[in-house]
């Protein structure tokens, strides 16, 4: 590089270069003139605030020497606007030297209409340029955050026109840009809103800025609650319009009205309710008492507001320590739900309560207070204790009565069963939890409880029905059963209850009844007889007495005549003794002895049948109560059917042995033997198994045997004999 005609080192030049830029970075302005002669362009005039750093510019950039400027890329751009600017035309342009920018102004001057010379002036526009793109990137930085932003922007002229929109007013008015931009805000008020919504607009034309909440209506014709501000937009004191920077405000508004119900619903259940509610807040050191807190435990709020202690007045000093962990166990958030505790009033008086405590939280995620709700269970206490003496009652019912009591479900399998099912049928109670109770019936009646269980369930009404229960011992027991379903609160059998009872006793009561009508009836004839019969018998009885005095031959009718009378008088006696009770004079007797003199009575007629008596008694027997001879009566009736059992003969047992406190003599024979359906009817009257037979003989036995307190029991087996035992009380000392 030369500078005139003199060479200058590259590394030089650069240094000089950077020195020169530092100071043309300092000035302003510069003005200058320059003329053309012989092809080339001779400054005239330079001067100005840029002059002094760029005097050495004013050989550089015009030499004699055309085409030799020092800056290469700007030599033919300057060249063509000096020769421009020498042709007559006024221009101005911008160029840069050494990184410095400037703007350049060329106005030809005229003389005789003819180019004199050119006037220039050069500017460094350095800080323009800067402050043009600090604006440009300003500008960039609100557009996007107009187009960015969740907040709808827009901006309206003093007529209510749309003058620019954002994407975020698009989504919330539901209008695209370019029907925003040619319609104005009128078709977003409500109908019952815009006459309102117009006056606050034009008042806000004449005033400072607003916010206001408001109702805006979506081209859809949804309605939204947003949150508007309204700028105006003033310039030269002149409002040209508004800006508006809108909130979708609708789910706010909604939380806040659910938030203001729910609040209304707590203070209302907090007011109203029947519970006892406390709120004792520990920072504050404040408590809030409902309604029925005062009026049950007589403390007023103002009373207590200044309570230091977390734990109320109501609480007992016994119980002081529990509710001291109870109120720190809430501290750490934990709740407690239905502890039963009693309370005391103002008054003094104790109330059974159910407390539950629960932690209430600030915002910071902190317990600040705890809610205490107390119940009165004083009724349910009294409930759950007369409940417990019910079910106490009903489990000593269950348990000691003789009926069988079963809980099953609607299906029929068994849930509980009393204790009572080990006396009946023999069976431990814990045998049948969890089996269907029809698996215990008799097989030929499992079918008609099935159908009685279906149509009780069915029609939700008991049932009665009686079937026969397996006993452990594998026989059956006939049982009476009333079967009873529970309802629920929805209307369906839960469970069944069954209670169950014995039939035997009573069908032995039963027989007994029946025995009993036979004998009334025997009775009321037996006197009839005994008063009709008896003394014609006595009279017929003395005439042929006389008779057979006086008769010479046929001896022997009157033998007979006189036998059956005293065999119808016999049988008018058995008469008696059914007829009325027999004064019964008892004395001690000896079973032994009484037995032998039986025996010694009956021995020829049983020889004569050729049948063996076998006479076997226990050593030192106790005595027994016998009315007279009326024991003997009994013991010679039925050694005598024993005998008459027998006609080809055989042998006869008897034997006299004690049981407890109790003799039993057992007649033992090897007759014909008693069917079985028959052995039931013995006893009743007319009722034998003999050809000429009355029955009444074995009845008086079992009325003679009852009136001693004893009994007579009857065992037979056809072809092989048959056994009666008469079972007789002991007297207290032994013979």
């Amino acid at each position: 590089m030369t500078e005139y005609g003199k060479s200058i080192h590259p590394a030089a030049a650069d240094e000089n270069r950077h020195a020169r830029r530092m100071k043309i970075t300092k000035q302003t302005s510069l003005t200058f003139t320059f003329k053309k002669s012989r092809e080339a362009f001779m400054v005239t005039q330079w001067n100005g605030d840029l002059s002094p750093p760029l005097e050495y510019m004013k050989e550089w950039l015009f030499k004699n020497e055309q085409g030799s400027l020092i800056i290469p890329e700007q030599s033919s751009f300057i060249t063509h606007c000096l020769e421009r600017a020498w042709q007559g035309e006024p221009l101005t342009f911008e160029a840069e030297f050494h990184d410095v920018p400037f703007l350049i102004s060329l106005h030809p001057v005229f003389k005789e209409d003819r180019v004199f010379e050119v006037s220039g002036f050069c500017i460094d526009i350095q800080d323009r340029i800067i402050a043009e793109k600090q604006l440009n990137e300003s500008e960039q930085r609100f557009h996007s955050l107009i187009n960015h932003t969740v907040d709808a922007l827009f901006s309206i002229d003093t007529k209510g026109n749309f003058t620019m929109v954002n994407p975020a007013a698009q989504k919330l008015t539901g209008y695209s840009e370019e029907e925003l931009l040619a319609m104005t805000y009128h078709p977003l008020l409500p109908d019952d809103k815009k006459d309102k919504y117009n006056r606050g607009f034009n008042q806000t034309l004449r005033g400072p800025s607003q916010t206001y909440e408001v109702k805006l209506k979506r081209k859809c014709g949804e309605m939204v609650y947003i949150n508007l501000t309204i700028t105006p937009i003033t310039v030269n004191d002149e409002v040209l319009g508004v800006y508006c920077i809108g909130k979708d405000i609708t789910e706010r508004i909604a939380q806040e009205a659910e938030f203001k119900e729910t609040k209304e619903l707590l203070e209302s259940l907090f007011t109203h309710s029947a519970d006892m509610i406390s709120i004792y807040d520990f920072e504050k050191k404040t408590i809030k008492l409902n309604p029925a807190f005062e009026e049950t435990f007589g403390w007023k709020e103002e009373e207590l507001k200044d309570l230091q202690s977390p734990i109320l007045p109501i609480v007992l000093d016994k119980y002081m320590q529990e509710s001291l962990h109870m109120i720190q166990t809430v501290k750490k958030g934990i709740p407690i739900k239905g502890h039963e505790m009693i309370c005391q009033r103002k008054d003094g008086s104790l109330l059974n309560t159910s407390v539950t405590l629960f932690p209430i939280w600030d915002q910071n995620g902190r317990v600040h207070a705890y809610s205490g709700i107390s119940r009165d269970i004083t009724e349910k206490k009294r409930q759950e204790k007369a409940l417990r003496e019910s079910e106490e009652k009903y489990r000593i019912i269950a348990e000691n009565t003789m009926d069988l009591i079963a809980v099953s479900d609607d299906k029929g399998k068994v849930l509980y069963s009393s204790p009572s099912n080990k006396l009946i049928l023999g069976i431990e109670p814990e045998t049948y939890y969890g089996k269907y109770a029809g698996e215990f019936a008799h097989p030929d009646d499992r079918e008609r409880i099935n159908l009685l269980m279906g149509e009780m369930v069915h029609t939700r009404k008991p049932i009665k029905f009686e079937s026969r229960w397996k006993h452990n011992n594998g026989d059956y027991v006939l049982l009476e059963t009333n079967a009873t379903p529970v309802i629920n609160e929805k209307d369906q059998v839960e469970s069944i209850v069954v209670v169950s009872r014995d039939l035997t006793e009573r069908m032995k009561t039963e027989e007994m009844l029946r025995k009993s009508d036979k004998l009334s009836v025997l009775g009321q004839l037996a006197a009839g007889v005994a008063h009709e019969i008896r003394n014609p018998l006595t009279s017929i009885k003395g005439f042929l007495q006389l008779l057979e005095s006086q008769a010479q031959d046929h001896n022997e009718y009157y033998e007979i005549m006189l036998s059956e009378i005293d065999r119808i008088n016999s049988i008018v006696s058995e008469f008696m003794v059914l007829a009325k009770p027999q004064v019964m004079n008892l004395v001690p007797t000896n079973l032994t002895q009484l037995l032998s003199h039986v025996i010694s009575l009956l021995e020829a007629q049983a020889i004569l049948m050729n049948v063996q008596i076998h006479f076997h008694a226990d050593d030192d027997l106790p005595m027994v109560s016998s009315a007279d001879s009326q024991l003997k009566q009994v013991f010679i009736n039925l050694l005598k059917n024993s005998i008459e059992a027998m006609p080809e003969g055989g042998n006869i047992y008897i034997s006299v042995r004690q049981e407890e406190d109790q003799l039993s003599v057992v007649f033992t024979d090897e007759g014909c033997g008693i069917p079985k359906d028959m052995l039931p009817s013995l006893g009743e009257p007319f009722y034998t198994t003999k050809e000429k037979g009355t029955g009444l003989g074995l009845m008086v036995c079992y009325k003679i045997i009852e009136n001693h307190g004893g009994s007579i029991r009857v065992t037979s087996e056809v072809g092989q004999g048959s056994t009666f035992t008469v079972t007789l009380p002991t007297l207290s000392h032994p013979a």
